[in-house]
C-alpha cells in the first residue's frame, strides 16, 4: 500500500497544484480583463474628449464660413455698386466725346470755311488783274489794300 498512498499524495499534489496554477491563471485573467475594462473606459473618455474638440472645431469652422460667405455678399454688393458706377461714367465720357467730336467737326467746319474765303479773296484781285492788266485797279478793289480808316 505504500505505493497505492504515494499514488494518492501524488495525484492529491497534482489535483492542489493544477488548481492553484487554474485558480492564478483565472484571477491573472480577470486583472487582465479588469486592466482591459480600464484601458477601453481610458480610450472612450479620450475618444469623448477628441469628438468634443472635433465638434468645438467644426462650429468654428462654421462660423468662419458664414462670417465669409457674409463678406463675399458685401463685396458681391460694391461690384454691383461699382459697375454701375463705371457704367455711368462711361456714358458720361461717351457724352463728352461726342461733344468734342461735334466741336471738333464744327472747327473743321470752320476752318474749311475761312480757307475757302481765303482762296476766294486770294483768287478774285489775281483774276481781276488778268481781266484788266491793270495793277493798280485790282490793288483798289482788294479790301485788304486799302488802307484802314483808323489812320
Amino acid at each position: 500500500m505504500p505505493f497505492a498512498s504515494r499514488k494518492w499524495s501524488v495525484a492529491r499534489t497534482l489535483g492542489l497544484a493544477t488548481s492553484l496554477i487554474l485558480a492564478v491563471t483565472i484571477a491573472g485573467c480577470a486583472s487582465t480583463r479588469e486592466k482591459d475594462a480600464e484601458d477601453a473606459e481610458a480610450a472612450a473618455a479620450r475618444s469623448q474628449a477628441s469628438a468634443e474638440r472635433a465638434e468645438a472645431a467644426a462650429n468654428k469652422a462654421l462660423e468662419a464660413s458664414a462670417a465669409a460667405m457674409k463678406a463675399a455678399d458685401h463685396a458681391a454688393a460694391a461690384v454691383k455698386d461699382a459697375t454701375k458706377e463705371m457704367d455711368r461714367v462711361s456714358a458720361h465720357l461717351e457724352q463728352l466725346q461726342k461733344e468734342r467730336d461735334e466741336e471738333d467737326a464744327e472747327e473743321a467746319a470752320a476752318q474749311r470755311h475761312r480757307r475757302k474765303a481765303k482762296k476766294t479773296v486770294a483768287t478774285a484781285p489775281a483774276a481781276s488783274i488778268s481781266e484788266s492788266g491793270n495793277a493798280a485797279a485790282a490793288a483798289d478793289s482788294a479790301p485788304a489794300a486799302q488802307p484802314s480808316p483808323a489812320k
